[in-house]
């Protein structure tokens, strides 16, 4: 089932079918309190019984077969959005071609909806900023079937990426799971170089494998990744991101993967991710976008979050 159908079931459950169920309660327990009135043969008592029963019909028709109508369509047209998002994927990891359509997308649909959010950046550039969420995953490639790192390896990295974006954006950071690739990587050790070289390699054979592995591991909600809107930021393990003492890279809204190393800091995917969400370098040592990625909690500026919030990867639904 596709992430939205479960939050729409969720959001029926918490905010529809629990208070209706926490009212028949309260409302047994009054009607059971209730004194008879003996010269009415206690009709009283059976107006009562008869609300909660009529309660009881409502929230079946309305609660219970509703949102089991809802999910199943909902199901239904997921699974035919992901089916046709896989073919398009597999047509963007064709190397060269499919490379520079897939840049030109996602570049078109950071615009697009850059435009669509432009008052909710206003908004949150005034201290506006209602609760939205982000999705990331982990994709761990392998060689000769082998995966490079573990999760564990990753786990303090994707503790403190959840953190900052909760505590300093009032972001909900989504983590979706780990996926370690069928593929093998085309090279060993895989290296990603974080510069123009790495920028044009994403159009030949190993940006394909950034796509097909992605395609593969991250099959459900992959029509977010074509559309733009809430997209998930996919985050690839590799063996080194070169030059020398880089640990991490972003070419920001030119892909929807970045690129860490397994024993970096720990606030590199949090850094990554500012990229992704087009945010540049701060000559400031506690800001979470400063060069030299450090470990401790960093901060970030008013307009840094508001960026962040305004990004295609950071939504309401």
């Amino acid at each position: 089932m596709g992430r939205v159908c479960r939050e729409v079931q969720e959001w029926v459950e918490e905010e529809i079918q629990k208070p209706i169920e926490t009212w028949e309660e309260r409302a047994e327990e009054r009607c059971s309190r209730r004194r008879c009135k003996w010269w009415c043969a206690c009709c009283n008592k059976w107006f009562c019984w008869i609300e909660i029963l009529l309660v009881k019909i409502i929230k079946w028709v309305v609660v219970i077969v509703g949102k089991w109508v809802t999910r199943v369509i909902c199901e239904i047209i997921s699974l035919i959005l992901d089916v046709i998002a896989f073919v398009v994927n597999l047509i963007l990891s064709i190397p060269i071609i499919g490379g520079i359509i897939r840049t030109l997308l996602n570049w078109i649909t950071e615009i697009i909806w850059r435009i669509v959010g432009l008052f909710d950046f206003i908004g949150s550039l005034l201290g506006i900023r209602p609760r939205k969420k982000m999705y990331f995953g982990l994709i761990i490639p392998t060689h000769d079937g082998e995966p490079i790192a573990s999760q564990a390896d990753l786990q303090p990295q994707l503790d403190a990426a959840i953190e900052h974006m909760d505590r300093l954006c009032n972001v909900n950071l989504i983590f979706t799971g780990t996926c370690n690739s069928t593929i093998n990587a085309p090279n060993n050790p895989l290296e990603y170089p974080c510069n123009a070289e790495g920028f044009f390699s994403d159009w030949w054979i190993q940006g394909s494998f950034y796509e097909l592995a992605t395609s593969l591991c991250k099959f459900e909600d992959g029509w977010r990744r074509v559309l733009g809107y809430g997209a998930e930021i996919i985050v690839f393990v590799v063996d080194d991101v070169t030059p020398d003492g880089k640990g991490g890279c972003s070419m920001a809204a030119s892909t929807n993967y970045i690129m860490t190393e397994s024993g970096t800091s720990t606030n590199m995917i949090a850094h990554e991710m500012g990229h992704a969400c087009i945010l540049l370098h701060r000559d400031n040592r506690a800001n979470l976008m400063f060069p030299t990625v450090g470990s401790s909690p960093q901060t970030l500026t008013n307009w840094q979050i508001s960026v962040i919030r305004w990004s295609k990867h950071c939504v309401y639904i």
